[in-house]
């Protein structure tokens, strides 16, 4: 897009190998790299059928100009590769195994960056510390893994936090988008039966789609 600002910025988190569903979503959503920024928000396998479809197609996407953030279940991935690749059971050491034998895509997961900021927004996996007088100060744990003591309280950001990782359901009873006050919250619980959110920021106005399971 250059220097062009996008049209819309779109937002979608924990596909967790959702691949078909993830499909939809972008048709629907009539997704054009040349005019829209689309920001995924980590968490792009375990869970469904086709984790490594997803991942080779968020490469894709981001070989187009997408933004993939790093979820918690990528950087499990990369620190069990860094660590020798120890078994870990069956249904994770099969797809771990399948992808670290994807030499490019190994090495796509390992360059994932943990956060992104936006004219209007910061996005992250879980959520941002509170408790940090700028919230790049926070971990990169809680960037993966914070839960309560982020999205129960205000935080100084000055920007609206859209991040994933804690289910919609968890929040207000439902897979849809949760809209705080400061934050919104975009997993529709697709690893456990739910959906895939999309959350689209088109000049400020905000909408939300989502495709089941």
């Amino acid at each position: 897009m250059g220097s062009t600002p996008p049209e819309r910025t779109i937002f979608i988190s924990d596909i967790h190998g959702h691949l078909r569903p993830f499909a939809r979503l972008l048709e629907r959503l009539g997704y054009r790299p040349d005019r829209d920024q689309l920001v995924l928000v980590g968490d792009y396998i375990s869970g469904g059928p086709d984790s490594l479809g997803v991942l080779r197609l968020v490469r894709n996407l981001c070989s187009e100009g997408a933004v993939a953030l790093r979820g918690n279940h990528e950087e499990a991935v990369v620190n069990w590769m860094r660590r020798g690749m120890k078994p870990l059971g069956p249904v994770r050491d099969s797809l771990y195994r399948a992808i670290a034998a994807d030499a490019s895509l190994a090495a796509f997961l390992s360059t994932l960056p943990y956060a992104w900021e936006g004219e209007r927004w910061v996005a992250v996996h879980a959520g941002i510390d509170p408790d940090k007088p700028h919230w790049r100060q926070t971990a990169k744990r809680d960037l993966l893994t914070i839960r309560e003591r982020f999205y129960a309280r205000p935080h100084r950001v000055g920007k609206l936090v859209v991040f994933g990782h804690t289910p919609c359901v968890v929040l207000h009873g439902t897979h849809d988008v949760w809209y705080g006050s400061d934050k919104v919250g975009i997993d529709g619980g697709a690893r456990h039966g739910g959906q895939v959110n999309a959350l689209v920021d088109a000049g400020g106005a905000l909408t939300s789609t989502a495709e089941p399971v």
